[in-house]
């Protein structure tokens, strides 16, 4: 996935995301939204064939790419740990 960061200051990051990626978008500011130094985190989507879909996140006492890092990772092992239960639940019902 190609990420491009269009704005990286001390307290505010903004990135633009592949188009067709923004379905990650959603759980992605659910999660950030929740996090206690996270200011505002939100996204836009723009037009389907002209933009690409972008993240803004602003933190206080926190770098937001430090932030960012953490949430994504708790993500992944989240839906990781689904992936892994779903697979176990699956071979019982094949057998």
């Amino acid at each position: 996935m190609e990420i491009q960061v269009l704005e990286n200051e001390r307290d505010t990051l903004r990135i633009a995301l592949p188009k067709g990626e923004e379905t990650i978008l959603i759980p992605l500011v659910e999660a950030l939204q929740a996090e206690e130094k996270v200011l505002e985190a939100r996204y836009y989507v723009g037009h389907p064939f002209l933009d690409r879909p972008t993240l803004y996140l602003k933190t206080k006492g926190e770098k937001p790419q430090a932030t960012l890092k953490r949430v994504l990772k708790d993500l992944a092992d989240n839906y990781g740990d689904a992936l892994t239960e779903f697979d176990k639940k699956a071979e019982k019902v094949k057998g």
